[in-house]
């Protein structure tokens, strides 16, 4: 059985030191020398960079900081999403939003479909107070968009990036199955579909994200005022689905042929954070900059 491969620190890295440095402190970003046709890109709120403005809802630059515009078009030179990062890696421009582009257009080097509120559950939707794109829906426009590119790329070549899961586990109350014995079932073996559906539609590089600790995320704690320093259901939800996640994925890529699936270990990122906020120049840990879109 082949190995899965793990990125813990790598990519994320980037991420945080942009955060955590003033523009003329910051590293010169790191370049991969494996080049990708397209990066594709489906997720939530932690990936989403301007689709929810063409899906009506209220205050659409909230995917971004303030020097960052919603439709992409431009070069940001802060606040950057993981999949931004990810495509500055591999040399490429940050991707547009899905929705943005005209019918006119094609996709020319991937595109992000990744919609704030929602999550691998279709149930999810009802219970958000925006409109969103679920997983299921994310791959359908993949899906049209990929069969009516006028741009001739090779899936099997290209990069499927994938952070989704964190809605599903905020909203588990509403959901009915937190008193499930093990998060991982609920939410790895849909994932796994899902991930089977895009390898179908010819994805052969994947890269999964875990969820990072819920429970310690400043709205988390002053939602639910824990007597510990975050909130540990959350954070046992988090962990369940992470530990599930690495089987599920090695054993996608022992019985798809050709495929590949590396983890981003995004909890391991988050939880040197959480412990050692100076260490990355973050000196306040406790409150939210941004209102969740879950209730």
């Amino acid at each position: 059985m082949m190995k899965l491969a793990y990125i813990s620190f790598l990519l994320c890295y980037f991420l945080l030191v942009n955060y955590s440095h003033v523009a003329s402190d910051r590293p010169r970003p790191f370049k991969s020398n494996i080049s990708i046709p397209a990066l594709f890109v489906f997720g939530d709120s932690w990936v989403d960079n301007g689709n929810g403005k063409y899906l009506g809802n209220p205050n659409p630059s909230s995917a971004y900081g303030v020097d960052f515009k919603v439709d992409n078009r431009s070069e940001p030179p802060m606040e950057k999403t993981m999949a931004d990062f990810i495509a500055r890696t591999f040399g490429m421009p940050c991707l547009p939003p899905f929705l943005s582009l005209k019918k006119s257009e094609s996709i020319q080097f991937g595109a992000n479909y990744a919609s704030a509120g929602c999550g691998i559950l279709p149930d999810i939707k009802q219970y958000t107070f925006v409109n969103c794109m679920d997983l299921d829906e994310q791959i359908m426009l993949f899906k049209s968009s990929v069969e009516n590119s006028r741009n001739s790329f090779d899936l099997s070549k290209s990069l499927i990036f994938i952070n989704m899961g964190q809605n599903d586990m905020d909203l588990n109350k509403k959901l009915g199955y937190d008193a499930s014995p093990d998060m991982g079932q609920y939410l790895a073996e849909p994932l796994s579909k899902r991930l089977q559906v895009l390898y179908d539609l010819g994805g052969r590089k994947f890269l999964v994200s875990n969820v990072l600790p819920l429970g310690c995320r400043p709205f988390s704690i002053s939602q639910e005022k824990p007597t510990t320093r975050c909130v540990e259901r959350l954070n046992k939800l988090a962990s369940q689905f992470n530990n599930y996640l690495p089987q599920m994925l090695e054993d996608l890529q022992s019985t798809l042929p050709g495929s590949n699936f590396v983890l981003l270990d995004v909890y391991k990122v988050f939880e040197d954070v959480f412990s050692e906020p100076s260490s990355y120049g973050i000196s306040d840990i406790s409150h939210s900059c941004f209102a969740p879109l879950i209730p």
